[in-house]
């Protein structure tokens, strides 16, 4: 996790899972908010999440949540990486805090 380009401090307690509220929510373990923000680089997927307190809608089912780039579910796994809903892994390139705002940063491994 060396790649963040932000002077912040270093987050070490990571959310376990992240689900899919709706189309642009995702929520951990303890009820917080995650914001995605999808970046598609030299054709690597990876998604900035920022932690929001944010007035939360009814919850969608994946039906509802339809096509995306995005899984449904991300899971930690013991080596820092998340595993997602459709069996891809995802490397955690940083998560900070600054100013009081949690920015994480996965990245989609090729697959083996």
């Amino acid at each position: 996790m060396a790649e963040c380009p932000l002077r912040g401090e270093e987050v070490t307690d990571h959310p376990d899972r992240l689900w899919a509220w709706d189309k642009f929510v995702y929520l951990d373990e303890k009820q917080r908010a995650w914001l995605p923000l999808t970046i598609e680089i030299e054709d690597r997927l990876r998604v900035l999440l920022r932690q929001e307190d944010i007035l939360l809608g009814n919850p969608m089912t994946p039906s509802q949540i339809g096509p995306s780039l995005l899984p449904i579910l991300w899971q930690l796994y013991p080596d820092g990486r998340y595993r997602s809903s459709d069996s891809s892994f995802w490397r955690l390139v940083y998560h900070i805090k600054m100013d009081g705002a949690e920015d994480m940063l996965l990245e989609l491994l090729p697959d083996d």
